[in-house]
Protein backbone atom coordinates (compact mmCIF):
# COMPACT_ATOMS: atom_id res chain seq x y z
CA UNK A 1 0.00 0.00 0.00
CA UNK A 2 0.98 3.27 -1.30
CA UNK A 3 1.01 6.17 1.25
CA UNK A 4 1.23 10.31 -0.48
CA UNK A 5 -0.23 13.49 -0.27
CA UNK A 6 -1.98 15.76 -2.59
CA UNK A 7 -2.05 19.68 -1.44
CA UNK A 8 -5.78 20.84 -2.33
CA UNK A 9 -4.95 24.86 -2.97
CA UNK A 10 -6.44 27.18 -0.82
CA UNK A 11 -9.02 29.11 -2.49
CA UNK A 12 -10.46 32.89 -1.64
CA UNK A 13 -13.49 34.55 -2.74
CA UNK A 14 -13.67 38.05 -3.65
CA UNK A 15 -16.89 39.81 -3.83
CA UNK A 16 -19.19 43.00 -3.94
CA UNK A 17 -21.50 44.54 -5.36
CA UNK A 18 -21.75 46.30 -8.84
CA UNK A 19 -19.46 49.00 -8.80
CA UNK A 20 -17.55 47.92 -5.84
CA UNK A 21 -14.09 48.04 -7.91
CA UNK A 22 -13.65 43.99 -7.97
CA UNK A 23 -11.40 44.68 -11.40
CA UNK A 24 -9.25 47.13 -10.17
CA UNK A 25 -8.87 45.15 -6.34
CA UNK A 26 -8.08 41.86 -8.46
CA UNK A 27 -5.46 43.42 -10.43
CA UNK A 28 -4.05 44.75 -7.12
CA UNK A 29 -3.56 40.75 -6.11
CA UNK A 30 -2.65 40.09 -9.34
CA UNK A 31 0.46 42.17 -9.27
CA UNK A 32 1.29 40.18 -5.86
CA UNK A 33 1.35 37.24 -7.59
CA UNK A 34 -1.80 35.84 -7.02
CA UNK A 35 -4.08 34.58 -9.85
CA UNK A 36 -7.50 35.72 -10.20
CA UNK A 37 -10.75 33.81 -12.18
CA UNK A 38 -13.02 36.13 -13.56
CA UNK A 39 -16.10 34.63 -13.52
CA UNK A 40 -17.99 37.55 -15.56
CA UNK A 41 -15.30 37.50 -18.63
CA UNK A 42 -16.13 33.01 -17.94
CA UNK A 43 -20.06 33.68 -18.43
CA UNK A 44 -19.27 35.97 -21.66
CA UNK A 45 -17.40 33.03 -22.95
CA UNK A 46 -19.99 30.64 -22.69
CA UNK A 47 -22.51 32.34 -25.06
CA UNK A 48 -19.40 31.92 -27.65
CA UNK A 49 -20.58 28.42 -27.15
CA UNK A 50 -23.77 27.61 -29.90
CA UNK A 51 -25.10 24.63 -27.99
CA UNK A 52 -25.14 26.76 -24.51
CA UNK A 53 -26.45 29.81 -26.70
CA UNK A 54 -29.34 27.40 -28.16
CA UNK A 55 -30.30 26.45 -24.13
CA UNK A 56 -30.56 30.78 -23.93
CA UNK A 57 -32.82 30.77 -26.60
CA UNK A 58 -34.92 28.08 -25.91
CA UNK A 59 -35.41 29.44 -22.56
CA UNK A 60 -35.69 33.56 -23.24
CA UNK A 61 -37.01 33.21 -26.58
CA UNK A 62 -35.44 34.60 -29.79
CA UNK A 63 -36.34 38.23 -28.88
CA UNK A 64 -32.28 38.55 -27.54
CA UNK A 65 -31.31 37.07 -30.92
CA UNK A 66 -30.96 39.92 -33.78
CA UNK A 67 -30.03 39.48 -36.93
CA UNK A 68 -28.54 36.30 -36.52
CA UNK A 69 -26.32 37.77 -33.46
CA UNK A 70 -27.01 36.99 -29.85
CA UNK A 71 -27.55 40.83 -27.95
CA UNK A 72 -26.69 40.94 -24.11
CA UNK A 73 -28.50 43.74 -23.64
CA UNK A 74 -32.02 42.58 -24.48
CA UNK A 75 -30.59 39.79 -21.88
CA UNK A 76 -30.04 41.81 -19.06
CA UNK A 77 -33.36 43.57 -19.54
CA UNK A 78 -35.40 40.42 -19.35
CA UNK A 79 -33.37 39.51 -16.34
CA UNK A 80 -32.77 42.44 -14.69
CA UNK A 81 -36.32 43.18 -14.10
CA UNK A 82 -37.95 39.32 -13.45
CA UNK A 83 -36.25 38.07 -10.23
CA UNK A 84 -37.68 34.63 -11.88
CA UNK A 85 -35.91 35.26 -15.10
CA UNK A 86 -32.71 35.86 -13.34
CA UNK A 87 -32.70 32.70 -11.02
CA UNK A 88 -33.07 30.35 -14.37
CA UNK A 89 -30.29 32.24 -16.14
CA UNK A 90 -28.36 31.37 -13.18
CA UNK A 91 -29.39 28.33 -13.15
CA UNK A 92 -27.58 27.55 -17.03
CA UNK A 93 -24.23 29.56 -16.12
CA UNK A 94 -23.28 28.83 -12.64
CA UNK A 95 -22.65 25.68 -12.17
CA UNK A 96 -20.43 25.19 -15.66
CA UNK A 97 -18.84 28.46 -14.40
CA UNK A 98 -17.40 27.06 -11.22
CA UNK A 99 -16.93 23.83 -12.51
CA UNK A 100 -14.82 26.18 -15.26
CA UNK A 101 -12.57 27.32 -11.94
CA UNK A 102 -11.93 24.35 -10.60
CA UNK A 103 -10.45 22.98 -13.59
CA UNK A 104 -8.72 26.51 -13.81
CA UNK A 105 -7.41 26.33 -10.27
CA UNK A 106 -6.07 22.68 -10.49
CA UNK A 107 -3.40 24.21 -13.55
CA UNK A 108 -2.11 27.04 -10.97
CA UNK A 109 1.13 27.48 -8.57
CA UNK A 110 0.73 29.96 -6.38
CA UNK A 111 -0.06 30.22 -2.65
CA UNK A 112 -3.64 30.81 -3.04
CA UNK A 113 -6.60 31.38 -5.92
CA UNK A 114 -8.81 34.24 -6.11
CA UNK A 115 -12.78 33.92 -7.76
CA UNK A 116 -13.89 37.20 -8.49
CA UNK A 117 -17.30 37.44 -8.58
CA UNK A 118 -20.28 39.60 -7.53
CA UNK A 119 -22.42 37.05 -6.08
CA UNK A 120 -20.67 34.37 -4.55
CA UNK A 121 -23.61 34.67 -1.58
CA UNK A 122 -26.64 34.76 -4.36
CA UNK A 123 -25.01 31.46 -6.05
CA UNK A 124 -24.72 29.86 -2.83
CA UNK A 125 -21.02 29.25 -3.53
CA UNK A 126 -19.48 30.17 -0.12
CA UNK A 127 -18.72 26.55 1.03
CA UNK A 128 -16.29 26.47 -1.87
CA UNK A 129 -13.93 28.90 -0.54
CA UNK A 130 -11.96 29.04 2.90
CA UNK A 131 -12.25 32.73 3.13
CA UNK A 132 -13.98 35.27 1.74
CA UNK A 133 -13.28 38.80 0.92
CA UNK A 134 -16.06 41.70 0.98
CA UNK A 135 -15.29 44.79 -1.17
CA UNK A 136 -17.85 47.36 0.37
CA UNK A 137 -18.64 50.94 -1.61
CA UNK A 138 -21.04 53.44 -0.87
CA UNK A 139 -24.82 53.09 -3.27
CA UNK A 140 -24.18 56.45 -4.29
CA UNK A 141 -20.80 56.14 -5.57
CA UNK A 142 -21.55 52.76 -6.74
CA UNK A 143 -24.50 54.00 -8.81
CA UNK A 144 -22.30 56.82 -10.39
CA UNK A 145 -19.14 54.44 -11.41
CA UNK A 146 -21.42 51.84 -12.93
CA UNK A 147 -23.51 54.90 -14.86
CA UNK A 148 -20.17 55.68 -16.05
CA UNK A 149 -18.89 51.97 -17.14
CA UNK A 150 -22.04 51.22 -18.70
CA UNK A 151 -23.18 54.20 -20.07
CA UNK A 152 -27.02 53.44 -18.92
CA UNK A 153 -29.46 55.13 -16.57
CA UNK A 154 -29.63 55.44 -12.78
CA UNK A 155 -32.31 53.48 -12.32
CA UNK A 156 -31.05 50.45 -14.63
CA UNK A 157 -28.38 50.65 -12.09
CA UNK A 158 -30.56 50.60 -9.32
CA UNK A 159 -32.60 47.93 -10.20
CA UNK A 160 -29.35 45.51 -10.32
CA UNK A 161 -28.42 46.82 -6.85
CA UNK A 162 -31.80 45.51 -5.98
CA UNK A 163 -31.23 42.55 -7.32
CA UNK A 164 -28.28 41.77 -5.08
CA UNK A 165 -27.59 40.81 -1.47
CA UNK A 166 -27.47 43.78 0.83
CA UNK A 167 -23.96 45.47 1.77
CA UNK A 168 -24.99 44.64 5.59
CA UNK A 169 -25.02 41.09 4.80
CA UNK A 170 -22.11 40.57 2.82
CA UNK A 171 -20.23 42.63 5.58
CA UNK A 172 -21.15 40.20 7.80
CA UNK A 173 -21.14 36.77 6.06
CA UNK A 174 -17.41 38.14 4.69
CA UNK A 175 -14.18 37.21 6.28
CA UNK A 176 -12.16 40.22 5.35
CA UNK A 177 -13.94 43.79 4.32
CA UNK A 178 -12.16 46.50 2.20
CA UNK A 179 -13.46 49.94 1.93
CA UNK A 180 -13.62 51.15 -1.27
CA UNK A 181 -15.09 54.84 -0.77
CA UNK A 182 -12.81 56.81 -3.17
CA UNK A 183 -11.64 58.00 0.71
CA UNK A 184 -9.87 55.14 2.25
CA UNK A 185 -6.64 54.21 0.96
CA UNK A 186 -7.34 50.57 -0.82
CA UNK A 187 -3.53 49.16 -0.91
CA UNK A 188 -2.52 48.83 2.52
CA UNK A 189 -6.02 47.11 3.38
CA UNK A 190 -5.07 44.64 0.08
CA UNK A 191 -1.86 43.80 1.64
CA UNK A 192 -2.93 43.21 5.38
CA UNK A 193 -5.07 41.06 3.96
CA UNK A 194 -2.73 39.43 1.82
CA UNK A 195 -0.60 39.00 4.20
CA UNK A 196 -3.41 37.63 6.69
CA UNK A 197 -4.71 34.68 3.88
CA UNK A 198 -0.29 33.71 3.48
CA UNK A 199 -0.43 33.62 7.17
CA UNK A 200 -3.72 31.20 7.06
CA UNK A 201 -2.38 28.97 4.35
CA UNK A 202 1.32 28.32 6.48
CA UNK A 203 -0.84 27.72 8.88
CA UNK A 204 -3.70 25.64 7.89
CA UNK A 205 -2.24 23.83 4.84
CA UNK A 206 -4.24 21.00 4.18
CA UNK A 207 -3.60 18.18 2.93
CA UNK A 208 -5.54 14.97 1.04
CA UNK A 209 -4.09 11.82 1.93
CA UNK A 210 -4.92 8.79 -0.17
CA UNK A 211 -4.37 5.01 -0.31
CA UNK A 212 -3.19 2.92 -3.33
Amino acid sequence: MLLFCVLIMYSVGLTGGIGSGKSLISKVFNAFGIPVFNTDKQAKDLYKDSSFLQEIVNTFGTSIIENGSFKPQKLADIVFNDSQALAKLNQLIHPKVLEAYKQWQAKQNSPYTILESAIIFESSWQNHFDKIINIDTPIEVALERVQYRDNISREQVKQRINNQLSSENRRKLSDYNIEHDNLKMLLPQIIEIHKEILKQVKQNAKWKKQFL
